[in-house]
């Protein structure tokens, strides 16, 4: 047994760093300043312990109990209050000869940094690893990992961020159900942003980013194996919070500009979800989270996707998917947008982009596919000047199947309303000009309806209830009423 002490401090500070004596354990501890203490305990053999400590206050915790692998710990904090506590320990067997199972690294530089580390790995053969880098002043991280193969690494170079990872469910260690888990957090910009991330299950990536400031992020993966979440942030008081109980599901949340908002949830498995925010502050002035942008993502069943992309003014976009396969697609590039999708039957198919503005959220487009493999396609380019109504507003239901809708809708204050409950019916609406209002029902089967619409107050209602009718009503005039009925 090796043991090293270089030391230029207090009496006090000398009597408290005392690394016990155990086979093959090697500790050097270098103090500089008055009132540090380094304590370290190591068990079992071949374990490393290094601590460096400079500046006023610092303490250092290193409790290793490895067995013949066992675990090395570098501890080295400048300035002054720090606090590095790193606690590892193993399953007390050594399967083949591994070197080190347990890999611990905590540098902070700056005052008040806090770092804690608990590895807990249930097979030596694995390397579990924690690296925790703190600069600026008054960050905590606190990394706890159970079982083998987990990674975590914390960068906290601004002031006051918080990091919490937890990876490994002591549950799930008999099982064999809670490893391989990767962790990364990097926490940059002025400040006082706070990264919560919980892994559970197998083979789990989550990656947060954030270099704004005062923005938070939440991530927790459990279920199955092999979920993926990015989440990068570079504004001010931005949210993210992405939970996946799945298998092999992947969300990607970006968001630079303020006061974002996006909450995803998959718990199906193969599930995919991207949300890009870059709104600014609108028109919108209501009682919703926040009057940037708002993106929310539920997928319940398996092999959906849904891709959000928001970068106009008070955007707010809710994707619903349950079943399989659904593709949902919204770009919000407008000011007072608001999309609804809801997709319940299997196969669907749902585009938004809306590029208009209104006042309060009274861009509003509504998809509800209830039926399989039905196709919704809505493109919104015009302007609601009136506050808390239909104006300037889309709604498509398709409870059938193998249903096709297309609206083109610019304008002022126009509204559409398409409902198809039949099968492979074909519905096209073609709007511009103000106040004009098209109404399709079609609950047959194989039947066509276009409208195109100009002018203004224009209203054309069509309806088909029996099979393979077609219907074209064409309108540009001013006040004009055009209503079509075919089948019983």
């Amino acid at each position: 047994m090796k043991s090293t002490i270089y030391s230029t401090v207090s009496a006090l500070a000398l009597l408290a760093a005392t690394p016990a004596i155990a086979g093959d354990n090697n500790s050097t501890v270098t103090q500089s300043g008055t009132n540090a203490i380094a304590t370290v305990n190591q068990g079992g053999s071949n374990s490393d312990s290094a601590v460096t400590q400079g500046g006023d206050a610092n303490h250092a915790t290193i409790n290793q109990d490895g067995s013949q692998a066992g675990g090395s710990s570098t501890v080295e904090q400048t300035g002054n209050a720090n606090t590095a506590n790193v606690t590892q320990s193993d399953d007390g067997s050594n399967l083949d000869d591994a070197d080190h199972v347990n890999i611990s690294t905590v540098t902070q530089g700056g005052n008040g940094n806090t770092a804690n580390v608990s590895q807990d790995t249930g097979t030596l053969s694995v390397t579990t690893e924690s690296h925790v880098n703190q600069g600026g002043n008054s960050n905590t991280a606190n990394v706890t990992q159970v079982d083998d193969w987990q990674y975590s690494s914390v960068d906290q170079s601004s002031d006051a961020n918080i990091a919490n990872v937890t990876q490994g469910d002591p549950a799930l260690v008999a099982g064999d159900g809670s490893y391989g888990n990767d962790s990364y957090v990097t926490q940059g910009g002025t400040g006082g942003n706070t990264a919560n991330v919980s892994q559970r299950s197998r083979e789990n990536y989550s990656s947060v980013n954030q270099t704004g400031a005062s923005n938070t992020a939440n991530v927790d993966q459990s279920g199955s194996t092999g979920n993926i979440s990015g989440v990068t942030q570079s504004g001010t008081t931005g949210l993210a919070t992405v939970t996946q109980s799945g298998a092999v599901n992947s969300s990607g949340v970006t968001q630079s500009t303020d006061q974002n908002i996006a909450d995803v949830a998959q718990t199906g498995n193969g599930n995919s979800s991207t949300v890009d925010q870059s709104s600014v502050h609108g028109s919108y002035t209501g009682p919703f989270p926040t009057n940037s942008a708002y993106a929310q993502v539920d997928q319940i069943g398996d092999n959906n996707d849904s891709a959000i992309t928001q970068s106009g003014g008070s955007n707010w976009a809710v994707v619903v998917q349950q079943v399989a396969d659904n593709t949902s697609s919204i770009s919000q590039t407008g000011n007072g947008t608001y999309a609804n999708v809801s997709q319940t039957g299997a196969s669907n198919q749902s585009t938004v982009d809306q590029s208009g503005t209104a006042t309060n959220l009274n861009a509003a487009v509504g998809i509800r596919q209830s039926g399989d493999s039905n196709q919704s396609s809505v493109t919104q380019t015009g302007i609601g000047t009136v506050l808390n109504s239909v104006e300037n507003t889309v709604d498509v239901d398709q409870s059938g199947a193998l249903n096709i809708s297309t609206v083109n809708q610019g304008g002022t204050d126009n509204e559409t309303r398409i409902a198809e409950s039949g099968n492979s019916n074909t519905s096209d609406v073609l709007q511009g000009g103000n106040n004009n209002h098209a109404f399709v029902d079609q609950s047959g089967n194989s039947n066509s309806s276009l409208i195109t619409q100009d002018g203004s107050l224009n209203t054309a209602n069509v309806t088909q209830s029996s099979d393979a009718n077609a219907s074209t009503v064409t309108q540009s005039g001013s006040g004009n009423l055009a209503t079509v009925t075919q089948g019983m």
